[in-house]
């Protein structure tokens, strides 16, 4: 029974975060990767000179060509982060009731995440490739210390650590910061536990640490980082003077002053955890809270001199801190699950049919906005009329008719002028037609494009009195 409830919560799980990769509409760097660009990036040899992220561009070009790449890709991913959380926190301490409270909190976290993580890592098929699956590894090495911490009757045998090897392998071909904290972070499993683990899972953490630092070695002997070191990449740069690094990032968007309340607020509350970890009697505790606090840190580091940051770069960080607080939650409600978690199965089913309600509505413009364009094209019009969007908050992207990159993919004549038709207005226009069945879509476009005409006669002549 148990069983059956866990799979049926994680099938919810990954059904929500699919449907949002599902509808979510191509924008900025995705229209490259499905051009004949990304097309032919790896045939052409641009991969040995653009970025070592092989992996996050093999997923990206494979989710701009195939829907049902980015349905399975967003589903995965996000659920899989969400079952090693809740992993890690039975690891800690096993639930006697269904759990899940860790995994469902987490979920409803990544849900609701701020709009300016949410519109770069959702909302943008590019930044979810390379910046979730990256943060899988981390948690999974975590997952396996604490499983294996003082535990000298477990064995792992030859295949299982060929798998694991291969695992530290290729997670080093996402994000630049994730491989450089694998990295560190097995060199830490290494000094401070290797006298802690069994013979045999001290030959898989030795697997681990061959697999992150060829991963890493491979990664950076690409030609793009070559050039970044030089000072000849025209995007990216190593140096903290530059405006788009982590802390000059930020104050484009708050006050100087909220970014330090910001700060210390961290700063205390991970002091306040960290004194409390070190006072518990559960080892594997603190060794979570200490950890993913680490990585929290260090994940964000580097960000500080190295340019262009942008706030698809503090996923991980923002990962880790959930982690952390849904863990910890999780713990101290242990005697109140049965009546927590019905409230929080509620709270992020209610996130998640948020969450897929935007990105079909962003999907639903991008698509009419495509159509409609090509229609005009083909009536050979002086004026194009491009629906806009409800808003832009949850997408990375600026709106139909300011979009560079709609604007270069799906407008062939750059010199007629565009106008933007506002939400209200074309989705009215939109739900009269509808009422009506086409034999095709040029015919429904077509009384979509009567509808829009006499909605712009109706706003000039209300202007012009």
């Amino acid at each position: 029974m148990k069983r059956t409830a866990k799979l049926s919560f994680y099938i919810i799980i990954f059904l929500i975060f699919a449907l949002i990769g599902y509808w979510m509409p191509m924008v900025g760097d995705d229209l490259n990767w499905w051009s004949n660009w990304g097309k032919h990036y790896f045939q052409s040899g641009t991969f040995t000179y653009y970025d070592g992220r092989y992996l996050g561009d093999l997923l990206i070009i494979s989710m701009m060509r195939f829907k049902f790449i980015a349905f399975l890709a967003y589903g995965t991913f996000p659920t899989l982060i969400i079952f090693l959380i809740q992993r890690i926190r039975e690891e800690i301490n096993p639930t006697k009731t269904l759990g899940l409270i860790s995994a469902g909190l987490s979920t409803f976290f990544l849900l609701l995440a701020p709009k300016l993580i949410f519109k770069q890592i959702w909302g943008w098929h590019s930044g979810f490739a390379n910046y979730v699956p990256s943060v899988i590894f981390p948690l999974f090495l975590l997952y396996l210390v604490i499983k294996n911490i003082d535990r000298k009757d477990i064995h792992y045998y030859r295949t299982s650590t060929l798998l694991i090897f291969f695992a530290a392998l290729f997670a080093q071909f996402f994000a630049e910061h994730i491989t450089l904290l694998n990295c560190l972070d097995i060199i830490l499993v290494w000094l401070l536990f290797r006298k802690r683990f069994s013979k045999s899972f001290n030959k898989v953490i030795y697997s681990i640490m061959v697999g992150n630092f060829l991963g890493a070695i491979l990664m950076f002997i690409n030609g793009a980082y070559i050039k970044i070191l030089s000072g000849k990449d025209s995007y990216r740069h190593l140096s903290g003077s530059h405006q788009d690094t982590l802390f000059n990032y930020f104050q484009l968007y708050y006050p100087i002053k909220y970014i330090l309340v910001a700060l210390v607020i961290l700063f205390i509350v991970a002091i306040a955890v960290i004194v409390i970890s070190m006072k518990s009697l559960n080892k594997k505790q603190k060794i979570v809270n200490i950890s993913l606090i680490l990585a929290g840190v260090i994940a964000v580091t580097p960000f500080i001199v190295i340019s262009p940051f942008g706030s698809r770069c503090i996923f991980a960080s923002f990962t880790f801190w959930i982690a952390l607080i849904s863990i910890n939650l999780d713990i101290i409600l242990e005697k109140y699950h049965k009546f927590v978690l019905p409230i929080v199965i509620l709270m992020l089913v209610g996130a998640g049919i948020r969450d897929d309600h935007m990105a079909k509505d962003y999907g639903k413009t991008f698509n009419i906005a495509a159509n409609y364009i090509a229609f005009q094209y083909d009536a050979n019009r002086s004026i194009y009329y491009i629906p806009s969007y409800r808003t832009t908050d949850y997408i990375w992207s600026s709106d139909t008719h300011n979009d560079p990159m709609f604007r270069s993919y799906y407008i062939t004549n750059k010199n007629i002028p565009v106008v933007a038709v506002s939400y209200a207005d074309w989705t009215d226009a939109l739900n009269k037609v509808n009422k009506k069945t086409y034999k095709s879509l040029y015919f429904q476009m077509e009384a979509f494009d009567k509808e829009i005409q006499n909605k712009i006669k109706l706003i000039n002549a209300k202007y012009s009195k």
